[in-house]
């Protein structure tokens, strides 16, 4: 009969040794896939920001001169149209004083004051936007939902650079972290090389190796629900 010859145990630790170094190698390509692919997010997400923030900004400036126009137009019409009253009062105070020369005068004058203030109203987005126009003749415009929905546009914008901004940190954090377990595992690489070259030292390296790469696992766990 033939006998199975036993595999020395120096034998089988090199093909321990052999397993560790396989896996190791397999652990370390699945990281830097890991790392390549938190980089690559990290830059997305760094893209995104930046472009928001520059929506965000220019429509900073977009409804600041919307703001200034309208609230200008709208202070200068209701100027002209207190002055078409207060010259017309003044046009009947000077008829019926017997100044019908200047009160005719003064009375043109409060018709051309009028005539700029309905203009003004035509022109003018708080009249003419039903979500902000008076809701009877003569009433005032609501300027308080004007001026909500005018920084509306830029505080969503925010919210996304801000958004954006957090998943670079983020992604930026676990890309540096997974180069980290990378260093970690090179020297696991560097201990089962050495445990592969010595025989007095080879179950120390090999453990110390072992330790690392379970380290290196759990610090990757870690790294993936955080």
């Amino acid at each position: 009969m033939n006998e199975v010859t036993p595999v020395p145990s120096a034998d089988r630790f090199r093909v321990f040794i052999l397993a560790l170094t396989l896996l190791n190698t397999i652990f370390a390509a699945l990281l830097s896939g890991l790392q390549v692919d938190a980089s690559i997010r990290a830059d997305r997400a760094n893209r995104d920001s930046q472009y928001y923030a520059m929506l965000a900004a220019n429509e900073v400036v977009r409804f600041g001169h919307q703001g200034d126009y309208d609230i200008k137009l709208f202070a200068t019409l209701l100027n002209n149209a207190q002055q078409s009253t207060v010259m017309e009062l003044t046009a009947l105070e000077l008829e019926q004083e017997g100044e019908e020369e200047n009160a005719a005068k003064l009375l043109s004058q409060s018709q051309v004051a009028q005539a700029r203030s309905d203009k003004g109203v035509a022109l003018s987005l708080l009249y003419a936007d039903p979500r902000y126009a008076p809701s009877e003749p003569g009433g005032v415009p609501d300027l308080e939902t004007y001026l909500a929905d005018l920084g509306k546009a830029s505080s969503e914008l925010l919210v996304k650079q801000n958004t954006a901004s957090d998943d670079y940190h983020n992604w930026d954090n676990k890309a540096d972290a997974y180069i980290s377990v990378l260093t970690i595992l090179a020297i696991a690489f560097f201990l089962l090389g050495l445990a592969q070259s010595t025989t007095r030292m080879r179950i120390f390296f090999a453990i110390f190796a072992v330790v690392a790469m379970a380290g290196a696992a759990a610090w990757t766990g870690f790294i993936l629900i955080s």
